[in-house]
């Protein structure tokens, strides 16, 4: 699925430059193929995997990415995690999780302008649970532009509803009409705000997280 979302604007704070949203991919397996990308990319993965007798599948990510926050409610586990693109990506099969009976992955990238050397995630909280997923206030204002605020909503029914304020930008969905995971963002190129992301209690297997992510 593609979405292409881009923000104008400088950026202040000892900010590097401008961020803007560019495209994203999804699965339902075990891997996930990697859209245009260029060096200096944002990539984020939400990546979410059901087991079966109780248990979750191992924690898996990506060579190369970093894990955000990794999180297990029952058979069920979610793992964000992001990378910085060395530009050699483009077509190749990133391997992450692997439930023995459901995958779901969202990758989205995002691009600065001048292209990024690094990115550091900030403020990662989550929260697993068979119950309602308290609200996570991302403390996105206390950043350096240019930065991007994730919201990653997952259960093992549609998440919805899902809710992030300040308005995100855009979500991009696993699944076209519906999904069990989706990945929302709101980027600041200036003037940054504190974030609250929410969902309700979907069933008994729902992962909320949440960070920022700024870049340089």
């Amino acid at each position: 699925m593609l979405l292409v979302n881009r923000l104008c604007g400088f950026g202040v704070g000892g900010g590097a430059g401008t961020l803007a949203f560019v495209t994203s991919a999804n699965s339902t397996a075990q891997n996930v193929t990697c859209p245009t990308v260029e060096a200096g990319d944002l990539l984020v993965l939400l990546d979410r995997g059901q087991g079966s007798g109780g248990t979750p599948p191992a924690a898996v990510v990506p060579t190369n990415f970093s894990i955000i926050d990794n999180r297990a409610a029952g058979i069920a586990r979610q793992v964000l995690s992001y990378k910085i693109a060395v530009g050699n990506e483009e077509g190749t099969s990133l391997t992450g999780m692997n439930g023995s009976t459901s995958n779901r992955k969202i990758l989205a990238v995002f691009r600065q302008t001048p292209a990024a050397t690094a990115a550091t995630p900030q403020n990662a909280t989550g929260e697993a649970t068979s119950g309602n997923p308290a609200a996570q206030v991302v403390g996105a204002s206390a950043g350096a532009v240019p930065l991007v605020v994730i919201g990653a909503y997952g259960s093992d029914l549609t998440v919805d509803p899902r809710t992030m304020s300040p308005a995100k930008d855009a979500e991009i969905l696993n699944q076209p009409g519906g999904s069990n995971i989706v990945l929302a963002y709101k980027i600041y190129n200036a003037a940054p705000a504190d974030v609250s992301v929410d969902m309700d209690d979907e069933s008994n297997l729902n992962i909320l997280q949440s960070c920022y992510i700024t870049c340089s």
